[in-house]
């Protein structure tokens, strides 16, 4: 069981596309994150306001970013509608055995680190990371910041005192990333 951690755009997507092409099975604290957003879409806007309401009637992740990304308590109460489901999903998908990675940005806040045998915490340079934001999901500087400075507590020792944590650079090419990533994967199997 790997937990696969990092701030806003270290590269977690691509180091979790390299664990399942190493035959792990991945879920993703992101993917099911919007699952649950959407389905609890009438909570979420009842506690935030009409205002991150979208065309559709759901949620406007970004209207919604905007408010809990510059304000920590806002931040904490939309997590609190959220993580446990999203945890209680984890949960079922890791009973169905094998080599499991959950890929989970804010592993620790949501308390999954306790699930997992091993930590793999990828890291980038903030500035590096800035950019990454700003190209990928095509956010203005006033709104990639915040979400770059939201997770300064997401941090390699935050773990279990009994987890293994290994730290994977990502600041070179995408290949560099993939071989760190099996590097640390085949260091993970042989403690197993």
């Amino acid at each position: 069981m790997i937990g696969l951690t990092g701030r806003y755009c270290s590269g977690k997507g691509t180091a979790a596309a390299e664990l399942e092409a190493l035959g792990c099975r991945v879920v993703d604290a992101d993917e099911l994150s919007h699952q649950v957003l959407s389905e609890k879409a009438a909570v979420v806007i009842r506690r935030f306001g009409p205002s991150i309401r979208s065309a559709d009637g759901g949620v406007d992740r970004r209207a919604l970013g905007r408010i809990v990304f510059a304000d920590p308590a806002a931040r904490t109460e939309l997590e609190a509608i959220l993580y446990p489901e999203i945890t209680e999903r984890i949960r079922r998908f890791i009973s169905g055995g094998g080599d499991v990675v959950i890929n989970a940005p804010l592993l620790q806040r949501a308390g999954l680190q306790d699930l997992c045998t091993a930590l793999v915490f990828v890291r980038a340079p903030a500035l590096l990371r800035l950019v990454r934001a700003m190209r990928r999901d095509h956010l203005p500087l006033s709104e990639a910041w915040p979400r770059i400075n939201a997770q300064k507590d997401v941090k390699p020792q935050c773990n279990g005192s009994g987890v293994d944590t290994y730290s994977v650079g990502n600041w070179g090419s995408v290949r560099s990333l993939r071989r760190r990533v099996r590097r640390v994967f085949e260091r993970v199997k042989g403690r197993s």
